[in-house]
C-alpha cells in the first residue's frame, strides 16, 4: 500500500553545516573549507522528499519563532508546499543545529535551543494514513504514544532510537550505532516493533523481523555527507509502505545512498536506477 497523506513529527530547525578536514582537538581553532545553511530537522528532511514524490505532507514538532531563523523555515515550508498549520509559533527563539562534516563524510552534530520549546500534539490524526516520528521528539510526546497505534489506523515509523520504546511501531529505522542487535531482537520478540532496519554508512544494512533477518548491500559509493540519509530511508518507507517489502527496502536504502553519496535529491527515477544495484541476501 502506498500512502497519500503523511505526517512528519519531529525536529524543525535550520541546519548550519560546516565542511572541515577533521574535528579540532580541545582548544584548537580551525576554519571550514565551506559552509551552508539549509532547512533541516527530521520532520523537514522527510517532508521535502515526500513532496518530491508527489504526496501530501504535513509537519508538526517543536515550536519556532518569528525571528529570522523561524521566518527562514516558514518561507521554505511555503515554497515547498509543506503544510505546517499545526506548528506552534511563539516568542521562544527558533532552535538551530550545527553540523560539522569531516573529509570522510561523517557528521558531528550540536543541537541548540531545544530546552524550552513547546511541542505540537498528536491529536486529530484521522486524516493521515502514515506517520513518521523522530527520536529527538519522543521524550516530549511519550505519554501520547502508548495507545497511538490502537486508537488510529496509521502506519507508524520511527527514525532513530534514543528513548525506551514502550509503544507499538510498524517500522523502526535506526543506525547500528544507536542500538545493538540484541536490543533490536528484544523489540521484535516482544511484538513492540514489527520491522527494524539497522543501517550503517559503511556496512550492509540489516532488516530484522519475526520472519528472519535479511542483509541489504548497497552499491559501493563514497559518503560525501550523510546528513539526511537516514531520513530519506525512513521517508521512503513511510510513503510507500511494505506490501512489497523487498522492493520497498531496496528503494529506501537506495534513497539513503543517493543522499549520502551525491547530496542530490533522490527522485523516483534515480531511486529506481540505484535500487537495481542493491543486493538482498537472506541470513
Amino acid at each position: 500500500m502506498s500512502f497519500n497523506n503523511i505526517l512528519c513529527f519531529g525536529t524543525l530547525n535550520p541546519d548550519l553545516i560546516y565542511f572541515i578536514d577533521e574535528l579540532p582537538s580541545q582548544g584548537d581553532d580551525i576554519r571550514s573549507s565551506s559552509s551552508k545553511i539549509r532547512a533541516g530537522g527530521t520532520a523537514i528532511n522527510c517532508s521535502e522528499l515526500i513532496v518530491l514524490w508527489n504526496k501530501h505532507v504535513h509537519v508538526r514538532g517543536n515550536s519556532i519563532s518569528e525571528d529570522p531563523m523561524g521566518i527562514y523555515l516558514t518561507n521554505h515550508l511555503k515554497k515547498n508546499d509543506i503544510q505546517y498549520e499545526d506548528v506552534i509559533i511563539n516568542d521562544t527563539p527558533t532552535p538551530t543545529c550545527s553540523i560539522f562534516v569531516d573529509s570522510t563524510g561523517e557528521r558531528t552534530i550540536v543541537s541548540s535551543g531545544y530546552e524550552n520549546l513547546e511541542w505540537s500534539n498528536l491529536e486529530n490524526l484521522n486524516t493521515f494514513d502514515s506517520l513518521i516520528l523522530d527520536r529527538y521528539s519522543i521524550q516530549f510526546i511519550k505519554d501520547d504514544l502508548k495507545n497511538l497505534k490502537n486508537e488510529n489506523n496509521l502506519f507508524i515509523c520511527q527514525a532513530g532510537y534514543e528513548h525506551e520504546i514502550n509503544y507499538k511501531l510498524d517500522f523502526l529505522i535506526v543506525s547500528k550505532d544507536e542500538i545493538d542487535v540484541k536490543k533490536a531482537n528484544d523489540l521484535i520478540d516482544s511484538e513492540t516493533v514489527k520491522y527494524i532496519l539497522l543501517t550503517s554508512s559503511s556496512l550492509p544494512a540489516r532488516l530484522i523481523s519475526s520472519e528472519g533477518n535479511v542483509e541489504i548491500v548497497p552499491p559501493d559509493f563514497k559518503t560525501i555527507n550523510s546528513t539526511g540519509a537516514g531520513d530519506a530511508t525512513a521517508a521512503y518507507i513511510a510513503s510507500f509502505g511494505i506490501d512489497d517489502l523487498t522492493l520497498t527496502i531496496k528503494n529506501a536504502c537506495a534513497a539513503g545512498a543517493i543522499v549520502a553519496g551525491t547530496n542530490e535529491k533522490p527522485t523516483l527515477e534515480k531511486i529506481k536506477e540505484i535500487s537495481a544495484l542493491v543486493d538482498v541476501n537472506l541470513r
